[in-house]
């Protein structure tokens, strides 16, 4: 292992198990909203740089051969690395430090799909986001839920010769800021958001796909339907592959539900969340697998590297199996943590609401925490 590692070197490592230890040299604060995480757990360990310059000695006999030592962008962790190395310790630098793994997207191929058709699964680490390229080679694809760094869905829509013909946001987010209208706007082509969420007067280009709409992809012979799901918020809405896949959004995920109280109207859309999983999802082919656009806890991954579940076993949750509406609203709502007050904010800027690149970079810092529950 040399003197640094990519972002992408470290996820796989992790996931490998051939990374022994991380040291963190940002402040405490600055460690306490997120760290970084992969498949696995790593031993890890925060001290902040000039503690670590004062401890050098006892911290390099501490830590293994191969530890990572991060810090915000590469620089202190980089210049700590020397001095462990006059202790006798050989580490590793994270390029780009966190700044950089905020940025990191990890692709998975999607399985199981109608022939003809590929697609991916785009893990965001630093967020526990998800996104994804679905496509007909040769004809078009769709990118769902897209984060701000376009160059990973443009590359797989550029290498299977599949134009992207669609950028769609299940729901306006609350937790990261979405890449999807200014990539829509760089390829001239139509991007989606439910009207109920952005609101009709929204500052960007929107053509909302309509509840049962055909999504085209240049293949008439697939059917792929935008199906409204509300519940996470008032305009939901999911990709639908019949008795194949189901982007669910927010709405539902691998281990619980979307929380209904980003917009303030916690009840009433938890009730819609019912009637979403009883009236809508329920009458679905349970053999159909779920794709979410986040996860909550690492071990959500599978061991394909993937987050994914199937409505069989969505039914088969405690939760999904509540039959009363009253007591699945009230279950609902006082398991529901608080949320970061910045969520606000970052709605807005989602709706179109203007922001600097320093202001989305510390908005966008820290997990997501859109799940009810984690309990299913």
């Amino acid at each position: 292992m040399g003197r640094s590692i990519t972002p992408a070197e470290l996820y796989e490592g992790i996931g490998s198990g051939s990374i022994p230890f991380i040291l963190d040299v940002r402040n405490q604060d600055d460690f306490a909203q997120w760290q970084v995480e992969g498949t696995r757990a790593v031993p890890m360990k925060n001290v902040p740089i000039w503690v670590a310059m004062e401890e050098a000695e006892s911290l390099a006999q501490e830590i293994p051969d191969g530890t990572v030592v991060v810090c915000a962008h590469g620089n202190g962790s980089g210049l700590f690395l020397e001095t462990l190395e006059q202790e006798g310790r050989a580490a590793v630098n994270l390029e780009g430090g966190t700044a950089a793994w905020a940025e990191l997207l990890v692709e998975r191929p999607i399985e199981g799909l109608p022939d003809g058709m590929v697609g991916w699964q785009i893990l965001r680490p630093a967020k526990a986001c998800l996104s994804y390229v679905l496509g007909v080679p040769g004809q078009g694809c769709i990118v769902v839920d897209p984060a701000r760094f376009a160059e990973t869905y443009l590359r797989l829509a550029r290498d299977h010769d599949m134009p992207v013909r669609h950028v769609l946001d299940t729901h306006i987010h609350a937790d990261h800021i979405s890449g999807g209208p200014d990539l829509a706007a760089s390829l001239g082509v139509p991007y989606h958001v439910p009207a109920e969420d952005a609101g009709r007067a929204a500052p960007f280009a929107n053509q909302p796909f309509a509840d049962g709409e055909l999504i085209d992809l240049g293949d008439a012979s697939l059917e792929i339907l935008a199906i409204k799901m509300p519940g996470h918020t008032p305009g939901s809405i999911c990709v639908n592959i019949p008795g194949h896949l189901i982007l669910t959004g927010d709405t539902i995920f691998v281990r619980g539900l979307g929380r209904p109280d980003l917009t303030g109207k916690a009840a009433d859309l938890a009730r819609e969340l019912f009637h979403t999983i009883h009236d809508r999802l329920a009458p679905l082919d349970r053999r159909t697998v779920v794709m979410p656009a986040h996860w909550t806890l690492m071990d959500e991954i599978d061991d394909d590297g993937m987050v994914k579940t199937t409505l069989d076993a969505v039914f088969n949750s405690a939760l999904v199996s509540v039959d009363d509406m009253e007591s699945f609203i009230e279950e609902i709502i006082t398991s529901l943590p608080s949320a970061p007050d910045f969520y606000d904010t970052i709605r807005r800027v989602n709706s179109g609401h203007p922001a600097t690149l320093e202001e989305i970079e510390t908005l966008e810092i820290g997990k997501n925490q859109c799940a009810a529950s984690t309990s299913m």
